[in-house]
């Protein structure tokens, strides 16, 4: 990153460097939210993306939780605060439910997507549901979707979805 007196440049990414990381990028979205807002935790089972996020406005934590049950690092859980004056990349692989918090009004952040959304391949998991993911105590904002969505235990823990999707071929 670059600082001056005009403010900022950081290059986000570049081509090649990231490429065995990230793979290919498919979809590129943004959100802007309200300070409290609270999307997640989410992941397909249809076209499964990895994802990386960052905050280009605003305050957020940036969250992830691995769902795989054939990964080692099955219900690992990473969270981080992020804003847009230290730019973050935060990746969470394919197999992992992602979401975020935002702690300001007209917290922006932008996610790149290594597949495609499908809405009939999405699995929702509450999340206030999630061992060992900490939000901080207040006032949250959070869709029907996500407030109805099973619990993590309802999906992973029963393995409500062993039989719909095919993790070992899960990248």
């Amino acid at each position: 990153m670059r600082d001056d007196a005009r403010g900022f440049f950081a290059e986000l990414w570049k081509s090649g460097d990231g490429d065995k990381k990230f793979g290919q990028i498919e979809q590129l979205n943004m959100s802007r939210s309200k300070k409290g807002v609270l999307r997640g935790m989410h992941l397909q089972h249809t076209e499964p993306m990895g994802k990386v996020m960052t905050v280009i406005s605003g305050k957020a934590i940036l969250a992830a939780v691995c769902c795989n049950p054939e990964d080692k690092r099955f219900r690992e859980v990473i969270q981080m605060e992020a804003d847009s004056n230290n730019p973050t990349m935060f990746y969470a692989d394919a197999g992992w439910a992602r979401g975020f918090l935002a702690l300001e009004d007209n917290t922006c952040v932008v996610y790149a997507c290594t597949g495609r959304y499908t809405g009939s391949g999405e699995i929702a998991i509450n999340p206030f549901s999630v061992p060992g993911l900490q939000w901080p105590v207040m006032e949250f904002i959070v869709s029907e979707k996500d407030q109805i969505a099973p619990s993590f235990q309802e999906h992973w823990i029963k393995e409500w979805h062993k039989d719909t999707v095919d993790w070992k071929n899960v990248r």
